[in-house]
């Protein structure tokens, strides 16, 4: 008999791998029309109104402190701002598919945050050696689309973007792990509140880009509807509140494991549904940056 607890883990991480892998090609699709920080203000922000929502109908709010306030307000920064809002900016001229095999070198950056932030051990002689392979294989993602695009400086800016996504991503997830909320809180309300002020802030960096003049609103349609709606509820209120119970309740190496799965969900949806091209170059890419992560964090794993 399977034991209980490594189900909900199982359960906890299919949900992120289904709604990550296929958040990067309907984002694509909305920030066309919405614009990049507008798009994730917009769903972050209805995804934490959404699940508090269900925590007053369920009588399972509670008021939050000042602290609890400060604590969503920078955690926002982190893991919506930069980690959400960077992607979608990054998304503009960059394929979803890329993108997605971009931010599968989060293990790969987590390893050097961790010991530069987090007090973790300086990486060893293999592991500097994976960050090589791993780092070369992003190179030859920027080059690849340089090529395809012509406006190729753009590509090489989306790429700058999106790996400062990660950067953003990475920080705010060792900060929770090295200072855990001591919030009475319960973690998915500590989770909707981070959504609410992320997507607060973000959404202000849109209009502040001249974001809202720009929206194209002949363009909305069904099709836009059912993406964003799918931003909110599977990119925010699901992925997020199941990636928090995992951080909370198993390693890091297990939880950011959805780093592997999530470029292949991601290349089909875009190869199949969103007519995006799979080149020769991409799928060694691929190869190089996920086969780097597996050996940078091969001996934590023993």
């Amino acid at each position: 008999m399977l034991n209980p607890q490594f189900l909900k883990i199982f359960l906890n991480l299919f949900l992120v791998y289904i709604s990550w892998g296929t958040l990067y090609l309907f984002n694509k699709n909305t920030i066309a029309v919405f614009g990049p920080f507008l798009t994730c203000g917009f769903r972050t922000f209805t995804g934490g109104i959404g699940i508090c929502l269900f925590l007053l109908l369920s009588k399972k709010f509670v008021l939050p402190s000042k602290k609890d306030i400060v604590q969503a307000n920078w955690m926002g920064f982190f893991m919506v701002t930069v980690g959400a809002g960077f992607l979608s900016k990054g998304q503009e001229s960059v394929l979803s598919s890329t993108a997605a095999m971009i931010t599968a070198s989060v293990p790969i950056t987590m390893l050097i945050s961790g010991w530069l932030l987090a007090g973790e051990p300086c990486p060893r002689k293999t592991q500097w050696a994976g960050l090589f392979f791993g780092f070369l294989g992003l190179a030859v993602i920027a080059l690849s689309q340089n090529s395809e695009n012509s406006t190729g400086h753009n590509s090489l800016i989306g790429i700058a973007w999106l790996f400062a996504a990660t950067l953003g991503w990475i920080a705010g997830t060792l900060l929770t792990r090295r200072f855990p909320s001591n919030s009475k809180l319960s973690g998915i309300q500590n989770c909707a509140f981070l959504l609410i002020f992320g997507g607060i802030q973000t959404f202000l960096i849109g209009l502040a880009a001249g974001e809202g003049a720009e929206v194209k609103w002949q363009a909305v349609n069904a099709e836009i509807l059912f993406s964003l709606a799918w931003l909110s509820l599977g990119g925010s209120v699901i992925a997020y509140s199941c990636y928090f119970w995992l951080l909370s309740h198993t390693t890091i190496a297990v939880t950011i494991s959805y780093e592997y799965v999530v470029p292949v969900i991601s290349l089909a949806v875009g190869y199949f549904i969103g007519s995006e091209p799979i080149t020769l170059a991409m799928v060694l890419a691929s190869a190089m940056t996920i086969g780097s992560v597996f050996f940078i964090i091969r001996q934590k794993l023993h």
